[in-house]
């Protein structure tokens, strides 16, 4: 989505640096008529929505960002901790060598 921001901000650019040449051109007589004006219109008009659009859709990445409400980062393993007095395993992971009724199903897929 930045991409389409910075290339924004170029097509505007290029427009506004478009109006003086357009107006060099108009003032020696080497100009089409409507041409200039059309590509610096649709130009300026581009960029403007290619920014608007990248700033939304920076917008709407945080808040995807947000809402899978995921820590920043995660603990793969302890070492040296001892845990607290009635704190252990948690009760839906259970050891390796064990199966309770807490474990976890997992999801069988056939081919």
């Amino acid at each position: 989505m930045q991409l389409a921001t910075l290339a924004g901000f170029v097509c505007a650019a290029m427009a506004f640096l478009g109006i003086p040449l357009a107006i060099g051109f108009r003032a020696f007589g080497q100009f089409v008529p409507g041409v200039t004006t059309t590509v610096i219109a649709v130009l300026l008009l581009g960029g403007i929505q290619l920014m608007a659009i990248g700033v939304i859709g920076e917008y709407v990445g945080r808040i995807y960002d947000e809402v899978k409400q995921r820590p920043l980062y995660l603990v793969r393993e302890r070492q040296n901790i001892e845990p607290a007095a009635g704190y252990g395993e948690p009760d839906d992971v259970a050891p390796a060598d064990q199966v309770t009724a807490h474990t976890p199903r997992r999801r069988v897929e056939s081919r």
